[in-house]
């Protein structure tokens, strides 16, 4: 990260816009439990921790297509719900819908991280926080009293008819918080919905949690930080 980019950030942005899924929200400790438990009521000792990634990828691929293809929007837990069911099936399982149902219905129980809490109480002091999400309009509702900080909007891709990182949703943002892309920080664990925020012309840091490399997309983070304690570090200084 350039001191120069930092400084840029300071000078020209007043919203960070988060993603919350696995970037605020820690995914694994509560739907990992959960899929074991699934998986150990159906006689299965498949591993759970790969079960969830299967999931999630099979959930991303096919937000990707329904952001692509025309018709209406699919709603996040629809989505999720069919690509957990397909997974299942392929464990050769039996399992009825509503159990899968209930899976899904764990999203809305998502607590932030150990760091997050902290940082956004200090960031909030300088910069309007909202979050940025994939997820339906009343499972960012359900999730924001889970955050000690009150952040000062949700935005949902669903009110923009198209997944990140379709820029719908971006332009959305910047639209109901009355500000230019360059004026807002899209911050994030996932190097796909960043470089869409990047493609726009969004500021971006890449909040790697998982320790995982960002590629070789042309759109690079302005920031990359290990945690939200780190990114407050640097943003004001």
């Amino acid at each position: 990260m350039s001191k120069i980019a930092a400084e840029t950030i300071q000078e020209e942005a007043s919203v960070l816009a988060f993603d919350l899924w696995d970037t605020l929200l820690d995914r694994e400790s509560t739907l990992i439990p959960a899929l074991d438990e699934l998986l150990t009521d159906h006689g299965c000792d498949y591993d759970p921790e790969i079960l969830l990634r299967r999931y999630l990828a099979m959930h991303f691929r096919d937000s990707m297509i329904d952001s692509l293809i025309p018709g209406p929007h699919t709603p996040f837990k629809e989505i999720s719900r069919r690509a957990l069911s397909y997974r299942i099936e392929q464990l050769g399982l039996d399992v009825p819908d509503e159990e899968i149902r209930r899976i899904i219905r764990q999203w809305k129980t998502l607590q932030p991280y150990p760091d997050v809490d902290s940082a956004l109480d200090r960031l909030g002091e300088e910069y309007k926080l909202v979050g940025l999400s994939n997820g339906d309009p009343d499972m960012l509702n359900a999730v924001r009293p889970n955050f000690e900080t009150e952040l000062d909007g949700v935005v949902s891709v669903a009110d923009a008819g198209a997944y990140k990182p379709h820029r719908a949703s971006y332009d959305l943002c910047c639209e109901r918080f009355g500000v230019a892309p360059h004026e807002v920080v899209f911050v994030t664990s996932h190097t796909f919905d960043l470089v869409g925020a990047k493609a726009i012309g969004m500021r971006g840091a890449f909040l790697n949690r998982h320790e995982n490399p960002y590629g070789s997309w042309i759109h690079q983070p302005d920031i990359t930080v290990a945690d939200t304690e780190e990114l407050a570090d640097i943003l004001l200084s």
